[in-house]
């Protein structure tokens, strides 16, 4: 029977074949009688025995042997029952990805974080991600935040846990602030000066730095440390904008640096830095959530929203207190 198929490429495509023809054959390999499978589609046996005939008539052969209240699918009809159900069961991850994406649950999103004040929040974030969100596919992305509202406004971000430069577009983009990042003045563990109990800071300016480049907040509040003061900056200072470069460097040296806290202290937790109590107020310029005006034609990004936004104010209370 099955040689008498029509050849002619996509002439199955060309027969008008209905979803609710897919269904019914579908509903076969669990269901024996024309009686069960209209039961169990919620239509009459009439309806049913319709939609057979219709594909029968369709595809110009018949697809099942009638035994009694019992259809027998033959060859052709075992074919397209498998068939169908491998459609059915697409079409139901598709209805599903698409239900998912619709209510943010499914997705990309892109994420900018200048580096040092939000490490524990983010981590924390994309383990919660994970676990609640398995469908929705994360990236960070660090640099300064003059760089990641570069790329926010390229729509190459999503969203940014930054500060609020002058040039941000306030029409476009919401800043909500978290707080105030805390540095730490930090050496090798072990360090010699990590005994003291409030070092001053004309105590640490004859040491030598391993610091930020200029024109950077940290760099910033580091020269003003001294100029306030009415002291010249450390005659001896390695440039580097490398964390990884800083650690290998202290790990070597007697040298201090200055890091954002949450930094300081998961690598002072592992042994690897010792951090230096000093007499100076260690706070420096906010950062926050920095996103799309219009959020609500976007589900994953309330999402993304709803999970953070209570993670960062969580870390922050706790540096605060």
């Amino acid at each position: 029977m099955a040689s008498n198929v029509d050849s002619t490429p996509q002439w199955f495509m060309q027969r008008r074949i209905k979803l609710q023809h897919i269904k019914v054959l579908a509903s076969f390999p669990q269901h024996e009688t024309l009686h069960q499978v209209a039961k169990h589609l919620g239509i009459s046996q009439p309806a049913a025995s319709k939609i057979i005939a219709e594909l029968e008539t369709a595809v110009r052969h018949e697809l099942f042997t009638r035994s009694g209240r019992l259809l027998i699918p033959n060859d052709l009809g075992k074919i397209l029952i498998r068939h169908s159900v491998a459609m059915l069961r697409e079409l139901g991850h598709a209805s599903d990805e698409l239900a998912a994406m619709v209510d943010g649950r499914r997705g990309h999103v892109a994420i900018g974080a200048i580096d040092g004040p939000t490490v524990n929040e983010l981590a924390d974030f994309l383990v919660y991600l994970k676990e609640h969100f398995p469908l929705i596919e994360a990236r960070v992305e660090t640099a300064s935040s003059v760089q990641l509202i570069k790329l926010l406004e390229q729509r190459k971000l999503d969203i940014v846990l930054g500060r609020a430069t002058p040039t941000l577009d306030r029409s476009r983009f919401s800043y909500r602030e978290i707080g105030a990042e805390r540095l730490a003045v930090v050496g090798r563990y072990g360090h010699p000066l990590s005994q003291e109990k409030r070092l001053r800071i004309k105590d640490i300016q004859q040491e030598n730095w391993i610091i930020q480049s200029k024109n950077s907040t940290l760099r910033a509040w580091f020269d003003a440390l001294f100029v306030e003061r009415d002291l010249s900056a450390p005659a001896h200072i390695v440039n580097t904008n490398s964390l990884l470069m800083t650690l290998a460097y202290l790990s070597r040296t007697d040298a201090l640096s200055v890091l954002s806290e949450p930094v300081a202290l998961q690598q002072a937790a592992c042994k690897q830095l010792s951090i230096l109590s000093i007499d100076v107020d260690t706070t420096t310029t906010p950062y926050g959530l920095i996103v799309p005006v219009d959020t609500s034609s976007s589900p994953i990004l309330t999402t993304i929203l709803n999970v953070l936004t209570p993670l960062v104010r969580k870390h922050y209370s706790h540096k605060t207190t």
